[in-house]
C-alpha cells in the first residue's frame, strides 16, 4: 500500500470492512507520515466526540443517534472556524472531518424548518411565515406556515389546512368541507433521501440573496451530467428553492414570488379545522 492509498483509507476510516482496516493500521505502523496524518484525524474526531459527551443538549430530533451526528456536525463547524485560524484548514484529514458532516447540515435544515418560529416575551402577536407561491398553472396560492401547520389559500376561494397529521380541504363550487386522516411519518421524507447521500458529492456554494433575504445554498452533483441546487432561507432553514444544472445549464424551479415573517395576533386561528357557515362536512379521519 502506498502512502496515497494509505491517505485516501483514512479519510474513510470508519467505513472501511476490518479487513481493510488492519491492512491500513500494518502500514500506518510503518509509516511515519501516515501515522501523523491518521493522528490529526482522529485527534478531531475524538475531541468531537468527547464535548458531545460532556454537554447536556436538548435535541429534537428523530433518533438519539441522529441527534448526536446534528450536534456533531454543529460543533464541527464550530471547530473549523477554530482550525481556520491556526491555519490548519486545509489539512486533509479536518477537510474529511468537516465534509462527513455536510450531510446532517441539510438534514438539520430540514428539521429545524418543521420547527415554529421563535416568539420571544409574552406578546399578544406570533411570528408566522407568509408566502406567495406561484402553480405551474400561473395560479397563485397564499401560504401561511407555523412549523408543520400549513394554511393555502386559492384565487377561486378554496382552501387547505394541514397540521402534518390531518388535513382539511375546502371547495367553495361545492361548499364541501373533508377532513382527512395523514400518512404521518414525523420528518420530511428528503431527510432519508439526503441521509444515503454521499458526502462528498455535496458542496456547500455559500449565501445568496433570494427575495430580499439570505439563502444558504448546497450543491448536489448527482451524475456526470446532473447538478442540484438546494437553497434554504438562512433564518428559518426552509427549503425555499430548487436549481437543476444539466449540461451545465441551469433551470431554476423558482416558484415563490414572496417569502417573509410576518405577525398576527395569537387568536388568528388560520391553522384550526373550522369550515365555513353552512358548509357540508365530511369526515374521513374517523373512518
Amino acid at each position: 500500500m502506498t502512502c496515497k492509498e494509505s491517505k485516501q483509507r483514512i479519510l474513510r476510516f470508519d467505513q472501511l470492512p476490518e479487513h481493510e482496516q488492519n491492512h491500513l493500521f500494518e502500514h500506518i505502523e510503518r509509516c511515519e507520515e501516515c501515522q501523523t496524518y491518521f493522528e490529526q484525524y482522529l485527534t478531531l474526531e475524538e475531541g468531537l466526540d468527547l464535548l458531545l459527551q460532556e454537554k447536556d443538549i436538548h435535541v429534537h430530533s428523530i433518533k438519539r443517534r441522529s441527534s448526536q451526528r446534528i450536534f456533531k456536525r454543529a460543533l464541527l463547524t464550530c471547530a473549523s472556524f477554530f482550525l481556520l485560524i491556526i491555519g490548519a484548514w486545509n489539512t486533509p484529514p479536518v477537510k474529511a472531518a468537516i465534509e462527513k458532516a455536510i450531510n446532517e447540515v441539510i438534514i438539520d435544515h430540514f428539521l429545524k424548518g418543521q420547527q415554529q418560529l421563535e416568539n420571544k416575551g409574552e406578546s399578544a402577536r406570533e411570528k408566522i411565515i407568509y408566502a406567495e407561491q406561484k402553480l405551474q398553472n400561473k395560479e397563485i396560492v397564499f401560504v401561511y406556515l407555523s412549523g408543520q401547520k400549513v394554511r393555502n389559500e386559492y384565487g377561486n376561494g378554496n382552501y387547505s389546512i394541514s397540521d402534518g397529521k390531518y388535513l382539511a380541504t375546502y371547495s367553495k363550487k361545492d361548499n364541501l368541507f373533508v377532513i382527512k386522516k395523514l400518512v404521518y411519518k414525523g420528518v420530511p421524507y428528503e431527510v432519508e433521501i439526503f441521509r444515503n447521500i454521499d458526502p462528498s458529492s455535496i458542496t456547500y456554494k455559500g449565501e445568496r440573496e433570494y427575495l430580499d433575504r439570505q439563502a444558504e445554498v448546497y450543491l448536489v452533483e448527482e451524475s456526470q451530467e446532473v447538478q442540484r441546487e438546494y437553497w434554504f432561507d438562512k433564518d428559518t432553514s426552509l427549503f425555499i428553492k430548487e436549481v437543476e444544472i444539466y449540461k451545465g445549464h441551469r433551470q431554476d424551479q423558482d416558484n415563490l414570488n414572496e417569502f417573509k415573517i410576518i405577525e398576527v395576533k395569537k387568536n388568528h386561528r388560520l391553522f384550526d379545522f373550522i369550515a365555513p357557515d353552512g358548509a357540508r362536512i365530511i369526515d374521513e379521519s374517523i373512518q
